[in-house]
């Protein structure tokens, strides 16, 4: 059980680090931010979404086994973190900051 949290948790710092590595550039600031805030703050409502529900539906199935439950529960909630900000830097690259709403980029110095 202990590699499979280790493991969640290095997923998840490559993810957030991805998520925050590919912030658009050329879009307003207070926007951007805006955006990645509520994908983060929903990731996180989503993660505690799920986790509860599986965690209350092991617990009924498995009288006496929390100890999985809560396991269970923390992987599925992790699990579901990593899908909804995947999707939402995806959605925010692609949809909401699109390359033809972005301010060019200065040449680089040579």
């Amino acid at each position: 059980m202990h590699f499979m949290i280790i493991t969640l948790v290095f997923l998840i710092a490559i993810v957030l680090w991805g998520f925050f590595h590919s912030n658009p550039r050329g879009v307003n600031r207070a926007r951007l931010l805006a955006c990645n805030v509520a994908v983060l703050v929903l990731a996180a409502v989503a993660a505690g979404i799920v986790a509860q529900l599986l965690y209350a539906d092991a617990v009924t199935v498995k009288a006496g086994e929390k100890g999985m439950a809560t396991y269970l529960a923390i992987m599925a909630g992790g699990t579901g973190f990593l899908i909804v900000v995947t999707a939402g830097g995806m959605l925010r690259n692609l949809m909401l900051f699109p390359l033809s709403a972005r301010a060019p980029e200065p040449p680089a110095a040579q």
